[in-house]
C-alpha cells in the first residue's frame, strides 16, 4: 500500500504542530499524531508510524534539556515500560483494536480524573512502586494506542513533578519507548507501515526541526503553571481522541 500525496503532506503538517507541542510541554507528539494516523493509514500502521516518528523529536531535544533530566526516576519507569511491551504486543495482535482503544482511553480518563482529585491532597504520591506502575501504564499505552503521555501525566500530577524536570526526563524515555514500541509491533503485527516516498521522510525531519524551533521561541512566554495545565489538557484530549477512534473502529464507521 502506497500513501497518496495529500495524506503524506497532511502528516508532515501534523508533525510540525506535534513537534512544537513536544518542545513546549515534553509530551504531545504521539498524542496528536496517533489518533489521526490511525484514521489515515489504519490501526497497526498508524501506531507503528507514530512510534517511528516519535523517536526523532525527543532524540533531537535531549541535548537541549540534558542538565534537567532526572535519571533516577527514568531508571525505574523506563525498564518497567520496556519489560511489559511484549505482553501488550501479543494482546494488541490478538485482540480487536476498537475495544482495546476504548478500554485504554477509559482507563486513562479515569486515572487523570482521580489524579486531579488526589492532587488536592497535600501528600505527594511517589516511590518505586508508583514509578513502576507508571512505566507499565506508559509501555502499555505506547503499544496499544501509540501514546504513553497520559500515564506520565498522571504520575506528574500525583508526584507534583517539577515541569522543567518532567519535560526533560520524558525525552530519553520517549526515545526508549519509541524504539521498544516499534520493535514490539514489528514482531507481533508485522510491518504495516504503508510505502512513503523519500521526500516524506526528509520532509518529516524538516517539519520536526521547524516545530521545535517554533516551540523554543514560544516557550519563554509560557509560565510553569500554564505548561502544567497544557499537559493535563493534552492528556485528556489524547484520551478522548483514542476513545473516539475505538468507538469508530468498533462500529465500523
Amino acid at each position: 500500500m502506497t500513501v497518496g500525496l495529500p495524506v503524506a503532506l497532511a502528516i508532515i503538517g501534523l508533525v510540525v504542530l506535534a513537534a512544537a507541542l513536544q518542545r513546549l510541554t515534553g509530551i504531545g507528539f504521539a498524542m496528536m499524531m496517533s489518533p489521526f494516523l490511525v484514521v489515515m493509514i489504519g490501526p497497526h500502521g498508524g501506531v507503528m508510524l507514530t512510534n517511528l516518528l516519535s523517536f526523532l523529536a525527543p532524540a533531537l531535544m535531549i541535548p537541549l534539556v540534558w542538565k534537567d533530566i532526572e535519571w533516577r526516576k527514568l531508571a525505574v519507569i523506563g525498564p518497567a515500560a520496556v519489560l511489559v511491551m511484549p505482553a501488550f504486543g501479543w494482546l494488541a495482535a490478538a485482540s480487536p483494536q476498537g475495544p482495546l482503544y476504548i478500554a485504554v482511553a477509559s482507563l486513562v480518563i479515569l486515572g487523570l480524573s482521580l489524579s486531579l482529585i488526589i492532587s488536592r491532597i497535600s501528600t505527594d504520591v511517589d516511590g518505586f512502586a508508583t514509578r513502576a506502575l507508571t512505566g507499565i501504564g506508559a509501555g502499555g499505552g505506547v503499544i496499544l494506542a501509540g501514546v504513553g503521555g497520559p500515564a506520565m501525566t498522571v504520575y506528574a500530577v500525583l508526584s507534583r513533578w517539577d515541569v522543567r524536570a518532567f519535560t526533560a526526563t520524558l525525552q530519553p524515555l520517549w526515545v526508549l519507548l519509541s524504539v521498544g514500541g516499534f520493535l514490539t509491533k514489528l514482531t507481533f503485527s508485522g510491518n504495516e507501515i504503508p510505502g512513503f516516498p523519500w521526500w516524506f521522510w526528509a520532509g518529516s525531519l524538516a517539519a520536526i526541526l521547524v516545530g521545535m524551533t517554533f516551540g523554543t521561541m514560544v516557550r519563554t512566554w509560557i509560565s510553569d503553571v500554564a505548561a502544567r495545565r497544557t499537559v493535563i489538557v493534552l492528556a485528556f484530549l489524547g484520551a478522548g481522541l483514542s476513545l473516539l477512534t475505538g468507538i469508530r473502529e468498533t462500529m465500523g464507521i
